[in-house]
């Protein structure tokens, strides 16, 4: 579903269903990808468990795979690469913190095919208001490290998981001690704080298709509702029944379940 298309920008809006993976693939134009849902993206060597709140930002040429994690709908933005700003951060993946006018305009330009003079403005603020917004490095980083990826990756297919780091590694054969520093280094949180945020994504997905906060608690891996939301408003800031009221008044209308593409297609289209 194409918006506004120029000789320097092009925008999409594309509809996805929940699980949907984009395979490994590059681009010739920068990308500023925004998945209201959520969704996990790797882009070279650093991965990201992103929340809906987060642009990713993808440089030119820089191998990357998305996969979707209960999203309905992306944004992205393809920029030439002589858009590109001058400070050294944009030769690098970026996640960002979702700035409302940012977003707004990401939005805009994903739905309507805008006029050459409405486009130029909307860049020039796009890239001023991206230009003073901070790196987030509270996004859910996925460590490098193998034998901490693999129980990262345990934990993101089954937040119920009850294994502690100590347990993990007896499995792969390594020490606590290692397990632990790899978390701390490479995503910035102790393995206790990974571990409570990938609950809770997990579990904040689930509120909002409806599941109840028993249930949610449950299969996130909280022994009871009490602690769930207690754990729930320190990081979302509502209780989770707030939460989802608000989530579920602005959702879009749900998307029909697109075919897979393969990477050939990917690439041709320039989508993601």
């Amino acid at each position: 579903m194409p918006g506004t298309t120029s000789e320097k920008v092009a925008a999409h809006r594309e509809q996805v269903f929940p699980d949907q993976h984009f395979e490994e693939h590059t681009h010739t134009a920068d990308q500023l990808a925004w998945v209201p849902g959520g969704a996990h993206i790797r882009v070279g060597d650093t991965s990201w468990r992103l929340h809906g709140d987060h642009f990713a930002w993808v440089p030119a040429l820089a191998e990357h795979e998305m996969r979707m994690t209960g999203a309905e709908e992306m944004f992205s933005l393809y920029l030439a690469p002589e858009l590109r700003l001058p400070q050294a951060r944009w030769s690098r993946p970026l996640a960002l913190p979702v700035d409302p006018v940012a977003g707004a305009i990401v939005q805009s330009l994903c739905l309507t095919d805008a006029d050459h003079d409405r486009l130029e403005a909307s860049l020039v603020l796009l890239l001023h208001i991206l230009e003073h917004t901070d790196e987030s490095f509270d996004t859910l980083a996925v460590p490098a490290d193998p034998r901490a990826r693999t129980v990262a990756e345990a934990i993101l297919a089954g937040p119920d998981d009850q294994h502690e780091l100590d347990e993990w590694a007896e499995q792969l054969a390594v020490s606590t001690k290692t397990l632990q520093r790899a978390f701390q280094s490479e995503t910035g949180l102790t393995f206790g704080q990974w571990r409570t945020r990938a609950r809770l994504y997990a579990a904040e997905r689930l509120i909002v298709e409806g599941s109840t906060v028993q249930e949610a608690a449950d299969r996130s891996g909280y022994s009871t509702a009490t602690g769930f939301i207690k754990a729930f408003r320190q990081l979302f800031g509502s209780t989770p029944a707030a939460y989802a009221r608000a989530k579920r008044g602005h959702r879009p209308p749900a998307a029909r379940r697109p075919r897979a593409r393969s990477r050939t297609e990917a690439d041709s289209s320039g989508l993601s």
